[in-house]
């Protein structure tokens, strides 16, 4: 199907370099990541790197040592006024 969207420049020229790199059209590679995007499948890994389950289609960052409450986070979104 043809539609039109607009696209940010550093995007699309991302896109176009990727789907050069893989020899296909950038509008197969867009279609993929879009695909894998909204079904929340799980981004490359790097060699060697554990990989963390996606979380509502979000790869979470690594766990650093500490625990984050909710109260903590209410208490930022006071101080920020969220």
């Amino acid at each position: 199907m043809r539609t039109t969207l607009d696209i940010e420049d550093d995007v699309l020229y991302a896109a176009k370099e990727l789907a050069a790199r893989e020899r296909i059209t950038a509008s197969v590679l867009i279609s993929r990541l879009l695909r894998a995007a909204i079904s929340g499948a799980m981004v490359k890994q790097p060699v060697g790197a554990t990989a963390s389950p996606a979380v509502a289609g979000f790869q979470p960052f690594e766990a650093q040592g500490v625990l984050i409450t909710n109260a903590q986070i209410n208490a930022l979104r006071d101080a920020e006024g969220v």
